[in-house]
């Protein structure tokens, strides 16, 4: 037990920050505005939501409810629903590696906002053990919620609604580095970190994955109209998204060919209307591809697509750790609890290969960068979107669609603790951990960069703050990635957590 709560707290003592995202992280503004010229205008505004990874070895499903979403507006205006009703649930865990839509809402009114609320009603935690196969035993935790699940988004250079045109927003709720072992070691506290990412042109965004009917077909534009494949609140919008099929796109079908490649110009074909698809591809918020004025308001798309993978049929998601570095045919993997059930030893993964104008397995980072078949190496976190290959004597195969490795998981170490005392470019820290880079100490140097960024965490009886920025001092309670050189533990981000609840 002894070693189990040492990991707890070496993972998850307080918050570290993916500096990656502090660029879309909260401002001084507070509240929300609206532009007098746009003031009489509508827009919709779109919500993604996804996951920066939490240890599998430590849970094996965090499930967060979410009941309400709100854009901040002005003191005239006060608060614009985005969505309230229902609970959603989502496994946060199965988000780690890709995006989905949370909601998406008309007659948003026109103007600039810079704050959005994210109201939490519950936060399940499901403990992995020692019975990877078998969940049902797992004993389970709901981590108290400050202010009542009330969080709020401070976006650092604020957002604007347009009349008459579609904004869409990524909350990245960073579950692995909010959840904190308690003081008595008797349970988790929940310290929220997340970040709002504007999807546009010039954003980096993780790939996001869609589900809808195929509704409309332009094969001359090499694109599709996916319909039912966003969620729409109070809307006459079918939920229609237009996805468009590049160079670098592949299409499987398991209807008719087992999961194997076929050629897009076979999807594109008029006998696939009305048929369901999966979509993994990289979403754009711009007008661009069949955007016809005298469309159907029901069929206009909320989102565009740019396709890296589409699946005809059941495909599974198998997530786990590579366990053997791949060759030229594939590699294996360990599968991670919570996932269905397969094999208990390691499960072997193959490549497939296409032919003329026939795009095989898409092997790409976290961020939809195609990598070489040969990058996938022991011990990556990993995705794989594929079909079983049952053989009589033989352990079970999947035949790959997609692979997802995070190349960025490896060579980053979290730290955190008290600060002890500042310098101009380090700062003394006394860890959570009773090791730092594999050495044991009380006491660490930190070295600082000079671009550091810096995020803090407020938490009040009634809400919690998220914003970019702050001054660090001795007595705070921080977080931080970094990585272990050879002159000791370097970071460029940190996370102060002002904690103010009695």
């Amino acid at each position: 037990m002894k070693s189990f709560i040492q990991r707890l707290a070496v993972a998850f003592s307080v918050i570290a920050l993916a500096a990656a995202l502090v660029s879309c992280g909260g401002s001084s503004g507070g509240g929300a505005s609206t532009d007098s010229s746009q003031a009489q205008g509508k827009g919709t505004v779109g919500i993604l939501l996804t996951d920066k990874p939490a240890d599998p070895a430590l849970f094996s499903a965090i499930i967060a409810s979410i009941r309400r979403v709100e854009l901040m507006g002005s003191e005239e205006n006060g608060p614009v629903t985005l969505y309230s009703g229902p609970v959603k649930e989502f496994d946060l865990l199965r988000l780690k590696n890709e995006s989905i839509p949370l909601v998406f809402k008309d007659n948003v009114p026109a103007g600039t906002y810079c704050k959005i609320r994210l109201i939490l009603s519950d936060l399940e935690l499901v403990l992995a053990d020692d019975t990877p196969y078998d969940s049902t035993d797992n004993d389970t935790d709901h981590p108290k919620l400050p202010g009542n699940g009330k969080l709020d988004l401070v976006a650092r250079d604020c957002f604007k609604v347009v009349d008459g045109e579609v904004l869409t927003l990524q909350l990245d709720i960073d579950a692995g580095k909010s959840i904190h072992i308690v003081a008595n070691k008797k349970g988790f506290n929940f310290r929220p970190v997340i970040f709002v990412d504007v999807v546009n042109q010039d954003f980096d965004s993780k790939l996001v994955r869609l589900s809808g009917k195929i509704t409309e077909i332009d094969s001359d534009r090499q694109s599709l109209l996916l319909c039912h494949a966003v969620p729409n609140k109070d809307m006459d919008n079918l939920g229609c998204v237009n996805v468009h099929f590049g160079a670098d796109a592949a299409f499987f079908d398991n209807v008719t060919y087992s999961g194997e490649p076929r050629s897009i110009d076979e999807l594109l074909a008029d006998d696939k209307l009305g048929m369901e698809l999966t979509v993994v591809g990289w979403a754009k918020s711009w007008a661009s591809i069949d955007n016809d004025d005298d469309k159907p308001a029901a069929y206009y798309p909320l989102l565009h697509l740019e396709a890296l993978v589409a699946e005809l049929g059941d495909f599974l998601q198998i997530e786990g750790t590579v366990a053997v570095d791949a060759d030229v045919t594939g590699f294996e993997m360990t599968v991670s609890s919570g996932g269905p059930v397969i094999t208990d030893s390691t499960l072997a993964v193959m490549y497939q290969y296409g032919g003329v104008n026939i795009n095989g397995t898409r092997i790409v980072s976290k961020s939809g960068v195609l990598l070489n078949p040969l990058d996938v190496k022991e011990p990556l976190p990993v995705q794989v979107d594929g079909t079983l290959q049952l053989m009589e004597g033989i352990d079970p195969m999947l035949k790959a669609a997609l692979v997802i490795i995070d190349k960025g998981a490896l060579g980053v170490e979290q730290v955190t603790g008290v600060i002890l005392s500042v310098g101009t470019n380090t700062l003394v820290l006394a860890p959570d951990a009773d090791t730092v880079c594999g050495v044991a100490t009380s006491q660490q140097m930190v070295d600082l960069a000079s671009n550091l960024e810096i995020l803090t965490v407020t938490i009040t009886d009634v809400r919690s703050v998220i914003a970019p920025g702050g001054t660090l001092e001795p007595g705070q309670t921080v977080g931080m990635n970094g990585t272990c050189e050879v002159t000791g533990y370097q970071t460029d981000n940190v996370v102060i957590v002002d904690d103010q609840r009695d």
